[in-house]
């Protein structure tokens, strides 16, 4: 039997409420943790580190602990330690630092833990151990450099990224996801989110633009760290056109409303995910839908929110896949892009239906940015790209020459060749 609940989701009108409901105590969050650490800079005066600031800040930091032996390294030189929780997207870490050195990898689940099961709080430390344990089973093989982890406080235990420094590593963490529920409630002793550990990383790694004065209020050092994609496995594709437009991800929020006010404008979008009729779409599914699509639409909103925004994911991967890339205005997103030139915004329904018409008369112009948006992926949004940024900062990978230039027709017969950041001709639209 379907609970009530479920029932109810069902109802049309009640489900706008619960997503409206939903929308608002995500934006109320953001809003509540944006006042409080703007109150907290403003009361301390103190500059957060950035650039060179940052750096230097970060050598100091490591360097009380004695000298790095063989620092920096040449690209292939380090020994990483990798945890982190598998889940979707995160399989491809392993082969992205595999070009920095050794992996060394802790995998939890594999490893038997789960820290969604409802019992987590109890596997925790057992989890920890076993991490522990497996990290100084690699150091004693050969010294960790750098420890990533994708952690927060509900799953790691600080004072084992403590131990992981006294023996030598410098630690990393990575965050997506960290501009609502922060610090977040306190289980077992601790915050849920990366505020409790923001003080242990070496240096923390984030989505959000503006997380570094958070994590500077709790004692941490932190640096804007996007997501990124693979070239290898986002790519151009020589196939025809399906679809004038496509949304890939699942159907809840206002989603639904920008859809059907697509529609309703006479624009047909092809919509792939759970909640959808077509279902959910499997990872290897997607770049075969970016290239089969004259425009891939996007949504940037956190949860069920409009208007609370941050960057994705899917803003590097469809770009990288050498598709035209619409999704909404965000601020950060020129911090990554050349708005306009390598992907486009809308700001609202009749916005978005406006540019994806006048992109769909003008096939030159979106042959344009596709090329554009892949050459600014293969220059600035590789998982190398990101990696070296991060290992270089800490100091512990020697700068070196660019790599050589990618070129997809070496891996895929018949797809086009990328060189330096120039495109070859983009395919007829």
């Amino acid at each position: 039997m379907i609970p009530l609940t479920a029932r109810l989701k069902r109802v049309p009108v009640v489900a706008a409420a619960n997503a409206r409901l939903k929308a608002w105590m995500v934006e109320q969050d953001a809003a509540r943790i944006r006042r409080r650490y703007s109150k907290l800079a403003r009361k301390s005066g103190i500059g957060v580190p950035e650039g060179e600031v940052l750096r230097d800040a970060l050598r100091s930091r490591i360097g009380v602990r004695g000298t790095r032996l063989g620092w920096p390294r040449p690209r292939g030189g380090l020994h990483v330690f990798l945890a982190y929780s598998l889940c979707n997207w995160e399989a491809v870490l392993p082969r992205a630092l595999a070009e920095f050195g050794e992996v060394s990898e802790f995998e939890f689940r594999s490893a038997g833990f789960d820290e969604a099961s409802p019992g987590w709080l109890r596997e925790r430390q057992a989890m920890n151990a076993a991490l522990l344990e497996s990290f100084e089973t690699a150091n004693r093989r050969r010294p960790i450099d750098v420890v990533v982890g994708y952690f927060s406080g509900y799953t790691v235990d600080p004072t084992v990224l403590r131990r992981m420094a006294e023996l030598g590593a410098v630690t990393t963490n990575f965050c997506f996801d960290d501009k609502v529920r922060w610090p977040g409630r306190v289980l077992g002793g601790r915050h849920t989110s990366t505020a409790a550990i923001a003080d242990t990383v070496d240096l923390n790694l984030s989505s959000d633009p503006a997380a570094a004065a958070r994590y500077f209020a709790h004692g941490g050092l932190c640096m804007f760290h996007p997501e990124a994609a693979d070239e290898r496995w986002y790519r151009p594709l020589e196939v025809p056109f399906e679809h004038d437009v496509s949304f890939v991800g699942a159907c809840f929020g206002w989603r639904p409303r920008l859809i059907d006010g697509l529609r309703d404008r006479g624009i047909q979008v092809a919509c792939f995910g759970r909640g959808w009729p077509s279902g959910a779409v499997a990872n290897e599914a997607m770049n075969g839908i970016y290239a089969h699509s004259r425009v891939s639409l996007g949504c940037g909103g956190i949860g069920y929110s409009r208007d609370l925004l941050c960057l994705k994911g899917r803003d590097f991967e469809v770009p990288m896949a050498g598709a035209l890339y619409l999704t909404q205005d965000n601020p950060e997103l020129s911090a990554v892009f050349d708005v306009g030139r390598e992907i486009l915004t809308y700001r609202g329904i009749d916005d978005c239906a406006s540019t994806i018409r006048e992109v769909l008369a003008d096939p030159p112009r979106a042959a344009r940015i596709r090329a554009a948006a892949r050459a600014r992926c293969l220059l600035d949004h590789t998982y190398r790209a990101r990696w070296s940024g991060v290992f270089q900062k800490l100091g512990a990978l020697a700068p070196s020459a660019p790599a050589r230039p990618w070129t997809d027709a070496a891996d895929t017969a018949g797809a086009r060749t990328w060189a330096g950041g120039a495109v070859a001709a983009a395919a007829a639209d």
